[in-house]
């Protein structure tokens, strides 16, 4: 595997990033997938700061993020990710996240969207993107490229309103915050350990957000997810969890 197109950063679970359990919470380790991400295409010259020189950026398509594990507080991780090709519009992006052993406890797969940042419309991949993919690698998740609905009778709702400290470099709703909106919804005993979720629409400071729920049918333990843009009924976001 090519050196550069790889990439390891260590991190210490934080106090802030732990449940009451002391275990890391899904959306801390979202988190640092995304700082991570963001460290590594800065090494090969695709940072949203490098896109935006030329009015481009990168945008969170879909995020699908299964723990095996979780680590605890003061517990010490390695992510390791690369970039895994794509398709004319779409960019993915692996990672492996890993105990302090070495032993990979969680992997995740991205999907990514080059977008104008005037016309807030995607743009064709970069062939230079999708050729820093490594030949010797195959995805740690398979590609889903089926769309997440959400056909079930809504089993509960919570109402956010964006903050502008939940605001991103894009200046729209932080990725990680649907994914916490999303499992906040849920019943006090839940717990999720996988997430597969769509990025549909952005959502900026103000926007009042309705996050639902329904149980799977399929899954005794999997819930489906939808938020949703109040004033205009806005489907921003879906997802499975389990």
């Amino acid at each position: 595997m090519n050196r550069l197109n790889t990439y390891r950063e260590k991190y210490t679970i934080r106090s802030s990033e732990v449940a009451p359990d002391g275990k890391a919470k899904l959306q801390s380790i979202c988190d640092l997938l995304q700082e991570t991400a963001g460290n590594h295409a800065l090494k090969l010259n695709f940072d949203i700061s490098q896109l935006k020189e030329k009015n481009l950026t990168w945008m969170l398509h879909r995020l699908h993020v299964k723990m095996d594990k979780f680590p605890g507080w003061r517990d010490e991780i390695t992510v390791k990710t690369w970039p895994s090709s794509g398709d004319t519009l779409r960019a993915y992006r692996d990672f492996i996240i890993m105990d302090e052993k070495g032993e990979q406890i969680g992997q995740c797969l991205s999907y990514w969207l080059m977008i104008n940042i005037e016309t807030r419309r995607p743009i064709r991949m970069p062939e230079e993107v999708l050729k820093m993919a490594p030949a010797d690698t195959q995805h740690v998740l398979g590609v889903r490229k089926n769309r997440i609905e959400f056909d079930e009778e809504t089993g509960g709702s919570k109402i956010f309103r964006v903050r502008r400290s939940d605001l991103d470099l894009n200046e729209h709703l932080n990725n990680v915050k649907y994914i916490e909106w999303a499992l906040e919804a849920l019943p006090d005993n839940s717990k999720v350990s996988e997430i597969d979720i769509e990025f549909l629409a952005e959502c900026t400071e103000g926007d009042e957000m309705i996050s639902e729920f329904a149980k799977s049918p399929a899954d005794s333990k999997g819930y489906y997810h939808r938020i949703i843009r109040k004033n205009d009924e806005k489907v921003s976001a879906r997802a499975i969890s389990s």
